[in-house]
């Protein structure tokens, strides 16, 4: 069975990472203090671990999916732990021309990478006017 392991557990991923956890999918978190990811994510499952780039290494099978929400310096040696693994990549950032160059490897492998594909921007834009819209609902504003 094919396990996500979810690297970063800053603010854009604990609902995510909370979703999957109730939904019993195999999830290991990995970020870089563990006892943040503890706190946040405890509750749900025992599989968290403090990040090390070669802990991560022995963990990683073919066929798992790395979801990344480290800083973009970490992307091209994940991304290139997943070819050497044969494991499918999806980081929070734009593609860069040294991830851009992997494309035809990760083709021939039959792989799935996938980089931040500009909708960020609008999705906070929709959850900014969908908060707004909360407000308004949960406040009287006296019309007088």
């Amino acid at each position: 069975m094919s396990s996500v392991h979810w690297l970063g557990t800053g603010l854009s991923s604990i609902p995510g990472l909370r979703r999957l956890l109730k939904k019993n999918y195999n999830v290991f978190v990995w970020n870089r203090t563990l006892n943040k990811a503890q706190t946040l994510l405890g509750d749900l499952t025992n599989n968290i671990y403090k990040f090390d780039f070669s802990e991560l290494e022995t963990k990683i099978k073919g066929g798992d999916i790395l979801i990344s929400m480290l800083p973009a310096s970490h992307h091209l040696d994940i991304a290139k732990l997943c070819l050497r693994k044969n494991a499918n990549f999806i980081c929070s950032s734009y593609i860069s021309e040294e991830l851009q160059v992997l494309n035809s490897d990760v083709i021939k492998k039959g792989l799935v990478f996938l980089n931040e594909v500009g909708l960020d921007p609008g999705i906070d834009h929709l959850m900014a006017h969908d908060l707004v819209k909360q407000y308004k609902e949960s406040y009287s504003f006296d019309q007088n």
